[in-house]
């Protein structure tokens, strides 16, 4: 998830030197679950509760049921994921989750509890983890969605280490379309949240309250921004 938010805040100092501002970055917690890059008026994170600054985020739960469409559509029955956060209903976890569960039921895939990994961060090596935990179980699955690309690449690793071929046997996809999802062996599907997107929204939000066309006064607003689905060779 860090390298998300280091993609993200690179988008964000692109789209501010096209306006001659600088950006002052600081990193405010250790986990990966409270980072966001925040400037002022205008905040561009992955999930926030209420806050007074202007919020431009993705849709999480309708992206992680078009993952899970995706792979429904591809024939694949038993999708387990890697990521999960216990007992979260509202941060990314949560929400991704909820949208992998609303894509089972429409499709009438019944979802397995034991398919469900759950970890506490979003590293390859929590991936890899949750994974190796899932495989000891002896589950039978033929999905793996990573809650995001860091988990699904450190997953993917660990599905090839046991002799399981992907996409063949074992398709997996992840979240966040980070750069270096394209050049893994295989190059990782996932969906792309469109962080150019996200960073200039934000960016904009900002530019219009320091010249004044949005008073401070007004209130914040939420801004959802769009996704699409990169299909690649792990699935």
């Amino acid at each position: 998830m860090l390298s998300y938010f280091a993609e993200l805040a690179d988008s964000v100092i692109q789209a501010a030197e096209e306006r001659r501002l600088t950006v002052l970055i600081e990193q405010t917690a250790t986990t990966m679950r409270r980072c966001s890059t925040s400037t002022n008026r205008s905040c561009c994170s992955a999930r926030i509760f209420g806050g007074p600054t202007d919020h431009v985020t993705m849709k999480n739960v309708e992206a992680a049921r078009a993952a899970t469409e995706h792979l429904i559509a591809l024939g694949r029955r038993r999708i387990a994921v890697v990521g999960a956060h216990e007992g979260e209903v509202i941060g990314s976890a949560g929400l991704r989750l909820r949208g992998y569960r609303e894509a089972l039921e429409a499709a009438g895939v019944p979802c397995d509890p034991a398919l469900i990994g759950y970890t506490t961060l979003w590293h390859r090596a929590n991936g890899a983890t949750s994974m190796r935990a899932l495989l000891a179980t002896g589950v039978q699955l033929d999905t793996v969605f990573g809650l995001n690309d860091s988990l699904a690449l450190g997953a993917m690793r660990v599905l090839q280490e046991s002799g399981l071929s992907v996409p063949e046997d074992v398709a997996v996809i992840g979240f966040d379309d980070l750069d270096e999802s394209q050049y893994s062996l295989p190059a990782l599907s996932t969906v792309d949240p469109v962080r150019a997107q996200i960073a200039e929204t934000a960016v904009d939000l900002l530019f219009r309250r320091i010249r004044g066309k949005e008073r401070d006064a007004e209130p914040a607003r939420e801004v959802f921004v769009n996704f699409r689905m990169v299909q690649r060779e792990s699935s």
